[in-house]
């Protein structure tokens, strides 16, 4: 941004007015307000008074310190840095905070839900002594059911997406000689903006142009998190970050984003059984599918399916009936059940929580669990 100060003329007989130095100074001063960083200004007025729930603390931020760090230490887990951010919006960049600033957190301890959370227990019979009337006993609570899975599992979910995703830049090299990199490693950065020294960044691996079963779209590509990083210095013009953790090892081919998942629990909501959908692919690179991996349906919000949704996998069997052998696709039966847990428009992103047979990508699913 520049700023010109030339005298302004003006005035029907070309008398040049100048403007006061005052004036000058006061642009120059908007002109240096404009330029500083947002988060500069992260702190509300009467920050002093922060709204601290039942149980929360206050934090005052340090060097070197992030939601993602804090979130593993009062957390239990980093992945739940959402938690803290969504206490404290006046952070206009989640995934970099300023030393001074004050923020609230409410910590919690590190053990995860279960698939199940069991209903009270009914109420105990009442003695043979007690009266004949009695008031109606309340109603026990509904069963909630949750998904099982770790934090670390559930943030490498993917997505499924029509067009190639692009990332704010890519590794160039490390200042070891390797292919591949993982934590603790230091690696130097090609991006196409400026990013703050301290700041998360997030490692993508895609892949893709994948061909895609079932003819509603005929191809795609799987997005999925590698790894963590933390930006470091700039060292002879080139960005250089920290691999602060990895799950894969991180290639030059992986793309680099501001865009950090985080972890939230899924409520199990099962839904009706009126949406059909094809798997079309799968997180990993699988021939046959079965319990613990993420799988990937044609059908997202557009079609009205939601995060917990349950949906059952159907197989084609052959059956043998003597010398006749029914022919493949005559015959379908359940071989496993999968939970919903990211519903974009299109695509839907599912974790196979059971199942008593594999599958492929182009099995049916269906949504909604019969009931018993």
């Amino acid at each position: 941004m520049t700023f010109d100060f030339t005298p302004f003329r003006a005035g029907k007989r070309g008398v040049a007015m100048r403007r006061p130095s005052g004036f000058c100074m006061a642009v120059a001063i908007v002109g240096l307000v404009l330029l500083l960083p947002a988060g500069a200004f992260a702190q509300p007025e009467g920050a002093g008074q922060l709204e601290v729930p039942p149980g929360g603390i206050v934090h005052t931020v340090v060097a070197g310190d992030t939601l993602w760090d804090l979130s593993a230490k009062y957390m239990g887990s980093p992945w739940k840095w959402k938690e803290i951010w969504e206490l404290n919006r006046f952070v206009t960049n989640p995934h970099y905070i300023y030393p001074g600033i004050r923020i609230v957190i409410v910590p919690s301890g590190p053990r995860e839900v279960s698939l199940v959370v069991e209903s009270p227990a009914a109420p105990a019979a009442a003695p043979e002594t007690a009266p004949s009337a009695v008031s109606a006993a309340p109603p026990a609570a509904a069963r909630e059911n949750y998904l099982d899975v770790s934090p670390d599992s559930l943030v490498r979910a993917g997505q499924f997406l029509a067009e190639k995703p692009k990332g704010i830049g890519k590794i160039t090299g490390g200042k070891d000689p390797k292919e591949g990199f993982s934590a603790g490693d230091t690696v130097y950065l090609s991006l196409d903006r400026r990013i703050p020294e301290g700041q998360m960044l997030a490692v993508y691996r895609v892949r893709g142009p994948l061909s895609v079963p079932g003819g509603r779209v005929s191809s795609g590509y799987v997005k999925f998190l590698l790894g963590i990083l933390q930006m470091g210095p700039v060292e002879e013009g080139r960005p250089t970050a920290v691999v602060r953790t990895s799950f894969l090892d991180i290639t030059r081919d992986d793309i680099v984003s501001d865009e950090i998942p985080a972890y939230s629990r899924v409520k199990v909501v099962p839904g009706d059984d009126r949406v059909r959908a094809t798997v079309i692919a799968s997180r990993n690179v699988n021939v046959e599918l079965a319990t613990g991996d993420f799988i990937f349906i044609d059908s997202g919000s557009a079609a009205g399916v939601e995060v917990g949704n349950v949906f059952r996998i159907y197989r084609a069997i052959e059956l043998e009936a003597g010398a006749a052998t029914v022919s493949r696709g005559e015959t379908k039966i359940e071989v496993a059940r999968a939970v919903v847990v990211r519903a974009d428009k299109d695509f839907s992103t599912l974790y196979v929580n059971s199942g008593t047979r594999p599958f492929d990508v182009g099995s049916e699913a269906r949504r909604g669990v019969p009931a018993k």
